[in-house]
């Protein structure tokens, strides 16, 4: 009960809910033993036998996707596939992968820190916002603003207090003009 109160803590702690102590995730955890009973009850066994697998660093080849359908019943398992994986000169990246950058950085140093690793990123938003694109004119002004204030201002997004980082996706292309598909770009402005 433990393990189960702290992850359910730590899943309220990341979606902002407030947490419980031990009893009181019994006391909800009891309410819904009738649904643990049938295809929860499935899904978690499923989960728990690939989480053995984590552990063990197995290949990717030992793990299962599986599909079940308890009205039916079928059962379907297939292997997964790695996922795609990109890579220009030194660097190496697939879709789950994240570029992390730290400081409150400006436009112009995000720009530079593609520069460097041989990308010219021509295009940064923030939700469905358009932070810098360097087709437009206006946009050159927000070469020395900081991300943190134009994801505020231009994307209209809050920062929360406890908050440490924001997302911005970023349209690359290498020295050829070809676009490469790059990670999503974590700014911790704190």
């Amino acid at each position: 009960m433990d393990f189960i109160a702290g992850l359910a803590n730590m899943r309220a702690r990341n979606y902002a809910v407030q947490e419980v102590d031990k009893l009181k995730a019994k006391l909800i955890a009891g309410r819904i033993i009738p649904a643990i009973a049938t295809a929860t009850a499935l899904a978690t066994g499923l989960v728990c036998l690939e989480l053995y697998k984590v552990v063990q660093n197995k290949q990717i080849e030992s793990y299962r996707n599986t599909f079940a359908n308890l009205a039916l019943p079928l059962f379907a398992m297939a292997e997964p596939i790695p996922a795609k994986s990109f890579e220009h000169k030194e660097l190496k990246w697939s879709i789950w992968d994240r570029w992390i950058l730290e400081g409150d950085l400006t436009v112009q140093e995000v720009l530079d820190w593609f520069e460097a690793r041989g990308l010219r990123a021509y295009s940064i938003s923030a939700g469905q916002s358009l932070l810098y694109n360097d087709i437009f004119p206006k946009h050159k002004e927000r070469l020395n603003k900081k991300m943190s204030e134009l994801v505020v201002t231009v994307a209209k997004q809050t920062l929360p207090d406890g908050r440490r980082h924001f997302d911005v996706v970023a349209a690359c292309e290498d020295e050829e003009g070809e676009d490469l598909d790059v990670p999503l770009v974590s700014i911790r402005y704190k």
